[in-house]
């Protein structure tokens, strides 16, 4: 048996889990008076970079690394990265995929949930993220339709139970060596991708002296959201590296985050001192993704008016009161689940990942999207279209976001 790289076609479908039904009603929005985000963010506008006139008829996604195991004679892909035949035909997009993988060979043992090895306290996590692979495929095509500019894709072919992308490498790969090769493949082709974007786009320091690639790592995740009513949470939830204490707007002298989360701390290390932008705003703002998202709603074929609104955004400003909220909320406790961003965000928000990352290198900013069900699941008539549709929108949305902030072409 042996590893190596290539640049075959493989051919990958979705996971099978069945679907169930889109929530039939939705919540409506917190209500909001003069909180900090409205004060400090108010007069933001948020331009929208609309689609191009362009031919995208010669452009596609191409294979540019393909790391492959063989075994009794037969050849498994594991880990792709996809992306522009020519970096100069490049967005300045990088889309990982780390938990929308099916495959399960036998050469690779079972992670399992709570190996006393492995496994924090909270447990191991071991199903996929369904359905994430064929809509971050559909995202990067949105792109080369509306915009005649290819992102790079990565994606993790493994199922989450063989290895875990969006951990450290102990809990991600339980010692064996082929998904630990699988989970270095996986980041260094995330790595490689900025490193091609940076050499196309450029830097740009900001008024804290950090210097930037001008660009956005995007990491697409699912979330069944058991705890929320109607068969899971409408919210998309978008992570920044930031709890829902640090988001907490009842919280006293936490006006705005900036104040309170140190410099360091989040994804958008960058992105919050480039000139006139701040933590708040970028985050939770009218310039925020999850509100450009948002203002593009609703999603005209999912039986839910609000499946895809952003958490938070300037709509839904406060994570930690819409999670303890029994109108959202269905968990006994009464608090339900916020996912502010893992592993990926945090090691690839530094352009030195590998080396022990540190505040004085070069950065990229990253977010993650925790999608939900009404999203990925749709119904089995209409998942595709819903699909395509999301993906349609959230490319007009990460465009138009990525070209505000840097006041440069991205895509």
């Amino acid at each position: 048996s042996e590893c190596v790289e290539a640049s075959p076609t493989v051919p990958t479908k979705a996971p099978t889990n069945n679907p169930t039904k889109s929530p039939t009603s939705s919540p409506t929005k917190s209500p909001t008076v003069a909180t900090c985000t409205d004060t400090i963010c108010g007069n933001d506008i948020a331009n929208t970079r609309e689609p191009l006139q362009c031919d995208p008829s010669d452009l596609s996604l191409t294979i540019l690394n393909n790391f492959e195991y063989t075994d009794g004679g037969v050849t498994d892909s594991l880990v792709k990265l996809l992306g522009p035949s020519d970096p100069a035909l490049a967005a300045a997009l990088v889309i990982a995929v780390p938990h929308g993988g099916s495959l399960k060979p036998d050469y690779i043992d079972d992670r399992t949930e709570n190996d006393p090895t492995y496994c924090p306290s909270g447990g191991c996590r071991i199903l996929a993220d369904s359905y994430t692979k064929p809509i971050a495929k559909t995202l990067a095509n949105k792109f080369i339709q509306n915009y005649c500019k290819v992102p790079y894709l990565i994606i993790n072919e493994l199922h989450r139970s063989k290895m875990d992308a969006n951990r450290e490498i102990g809990e991600a790969a339980f010692g064996n060596a082929i998904a630990e090769s699988a989970w270095t493949k996986f980041h260094e082709y995330i790595n490689e991708a900025q490193s091609s974007i940076q050499t196309e786009f450029g830097t740009v320091t900001n008024t804290a002296s950090i210097e930037g690639v001008r660009g956005l790592v995007f990491d697409v995740h699912g979330y069944a959201g058991t705890d929320w009513h109607n068969d899971g949470s409408d919210f998309i939830q978008w992570g920044y590296r930031l709890s829902k204490d640090s988001l907490d707007q009842s919280a006293e002298n936490n006006c705005p985050i900036d104040i309170t989360s140190s410099s360091t701390r989040g994804s958008f290390t960058h992105a919050r001192q480039m000139p006139g932008e701040s933590l708040e705003c970028l985050v939770r703002g009218p310039k925020s993704l999850g509100q450009r998202f948002n203002e593009q709603l609703p999603l005209s074929l999912d039986s839910s008016e609000t499946c895809g609104r952003g958490l938070p955004s300037l709509d839904y400003q406060d994570p930690k009161a819409v999670a303890s909220d029994p109108t959202y909320c269905a968990d006994n406790d009464g608090v339900c689940s916020y996912y502010s961003g893992g592993y990926d965000v945090k090691v690839h928000e530094r352009m030195d990942w590998d080396n022990d990352p540190t505040f004085s290198g070069i950065h990229m900013n990253t977010v993650q999207a925790e999608l939900p069900r009404c999203i990925r699941f749709a119904t089995d008539e209409t998942r595709n279209a819903v699909h395509e549709e999301f993906a349609d929108k959230l490319s007009i949305a990460l465009c138009s976001f990525t070209t505000d902030l840097f006041e440069s072409d991205t895509c």
